[in-house]
């Protein structure tokens, strides 16, 4: 980046004085141009709050002193001396044991068969903003045991964030939850965040109640974890908004299949990508006969196609965020199937959305199949007889460091923020038109819903989430695929769905 762009001195020229927003695109620079804004503003102190510890480790060594890099954990952990608590109290996640052992704790039991039902509502609580427990924190439809629902876990909560009168575990959420309500950021001139697209509301509401000025830079169309609470925290923040269009990464190519791919959105990009001139990029076709180079990542849609890619390698690999959760999937997915087949079989299936294999293999047919179940299904048709042997010898074959081998991997999700000279998109990638015309199907199908005067209003009301859930799920989708896309530099592969629409748009 030899010379400032127009849109670089115009977000340069921002005081940090007030809040503004930056909405950038893929490679377009973004934390490249914080670093030079706190460098044009070196009199005032600020605040960088990444979006993982590993971005705030690179952070620390490209800003100034007089910014401090940090997550929103590491705030509140050494705010709150969470670090005086025992370690091992300090858990990743809760799972239904844990709702079992607050049942004994707080001598009250849930609901019968709640367990699952209890622990999303008090995940979902801990990622909110507020201290208010609201039926739409709980998943329950049937109006009265979601009361009793959010009535237990009211309970739990008070007992939970007060953990330094008890020794019940806690989780990060907890603690963060903890400094959204009791506590704010201090001590800075401004705040800036990273990655903005991707705030829940408790970090949101933390942003807000520090009453500091705020530069939020961030890709609305980059963001893809919805499913874990995340908000769409830039078209939240009420201030001016200044683009950031030009991408260093790559060139036109991938910055026109990634325009179009944002145009089959329900919301389109407002501003449209440029490529580097001096960073030529090439699409092709990936058939299934590469071999992967150095620099080379191979990017799977799901944990599932993931798996199959690597089920019959022979060579180490490495999976970027580590082969844990999928291997954490493919087991849950073993798990339902061995409780069909054998129902004193036991296991956890929580990393999956199913709850029984009727269900999974329910979500695997018709013209809304979901992908995943699809894949998972497949998987345990082909491999259960020896599923655990294959898992064990994935699990040999991956190495820790990407330095180590030649090939890499990863999952779309797990690959957001990282770039590789070339980029192989496995088959379970559909085109965009594929995931917007599944979204207009479930638009019109609301529309019909609406028509309708003879169903009751409970049910209107079930099918009109249901289907209001689909079309953010495709656009989620959409989103998603154009991640993948923009991890390329040079060479682009893409699967036969998605070479197809880029060739008739080229």
């Amino acid at each position: 980046m030899s010379a400032f762009t127009p849109e670089q001195l115009a977000i340069l020229a921002k005081s940090p004085t007030s809040s503004f927003k930056v909405v950038a695109g893929a490679g377009c620079g973004k934390t490249t141009t914080l670093v030079l804004f706190s460098e044009k503003w070196a009199g005032h102190k600020g605040l960088y709050l990444a979006f993982n510890s590993a971005i705030a480790r690179e952070a620390r060594s490209r800003f100034p002193r007089h910014i401090e890099a940090r997550t929103a954990h590491s705030y509140a952990y050494q705010d709150l001396n969470i670090r005086a608590l025992e370690r091992e109290r300090i858990i990743p996640r809760y799972t239904t044991r844990h709702i079992r052992q607050l049942e004994q704790e707080l001598r009250m039991t849930a609901p019968a068969g709640s367990a699952e039902t209890v622990l999303k509502t008090l995940t979902a609580f801990l990622i909110s903003g507020g201290t208010k427990l609201t039926q739409a924190h709980c998943p329950e439809k049937d109006a009265k045991r979601n009361r009793a629902i959010r009535t237990f876990v009211a309970q739990a909560f008070k007992y939970i964030i007060r953990f330094e009168n008890t020794t019940f575990p806690i989780t990060h959420d907890v603690y963060l939850k903890r400094f959204e309500m009791d506590r704010k950021i201090t001590g800075y001139d401004y705040i800036m965040v990273d990655e903005a697209q991707d705030l829940n509301p408790v970090l949101f509401s933390i942003l807000e109640k520090s009453g500091l000025p705020v530069v939020a830079v961030g890709d609305p169309h980059q963001s893809i974890y919805a499913f874990r609470g995340a908000i769409d925290a830039m078209g939240a923040l009420k201030v001016q908004e200044l683009p950031l269009t030009q991408s260093w990464r790559f060139g036109e190519d991938i910055a026109r299949l990634s325009n179009a791919t944002l145009a089959q959105h329900s919301r389109p990009a407002r501003h449209r990508l440029r490529g580097n001139p001096a960073q030529p990029s090439t699409i092709r076709h990936y058939t299934g006969k590469i071999r992967p180079a150095r620099n080379t990542l191979v990017l799977a849609r799901t944990n599932a196609r993931l798996f199959e890619s690597l089920v019959n390698i022979q060579t180490p690999f490495h999976v970027l965020g580590g082969v844990q959760d999928m291997m954490q999937e493919i087991r849950a997915a073993l798990t339902l199937y061995r409780r069909h087949t054998n129902p004193m079989a036991r296991g956890t299936e929580g990393a999956l959305p199913f709850g029984s294999w009727k269900e999974l293999l329910a979500a695997k047919d018709g013209e809304n199949a979901d992908p995943t179940a699809k894949r998972l299904f497949t998987i345990i048709d082909r491999h259960n007889h020896d599923l655990d042997t294959k898992v064990k010898a994935i699990q040999a074959l991956h190495r820790e460091s990407p330095d180590d081998v030649s090939l890499v991997c990863s999952t779309a999700h797990k690959a957001k923020g990282r770039e590789f000279d070339t980029v192989i998109m496995l088959d379970d990638f559909q085109a965009p038109s594929e995931w917007a015309a599944r979204r207009e199907r479930a638009l019109a199908r609301l529309l019909k819903l609406e028509e309708q005067e003879d169903l009751s209003e409970k049910f209107m009301a079930r099918q009109k989430e249901k289907l209001l859930r689909r079309v953010e799920e495709c656009d989620q989708e959409i989103n998603l695929l154009y991640v993948a896309c923009t991890r390329a530099r040079h060479l682009l592969y893409v699967p036969e769905p998605v070479y197809k629409f880029w060739q008739e748009r080229a």
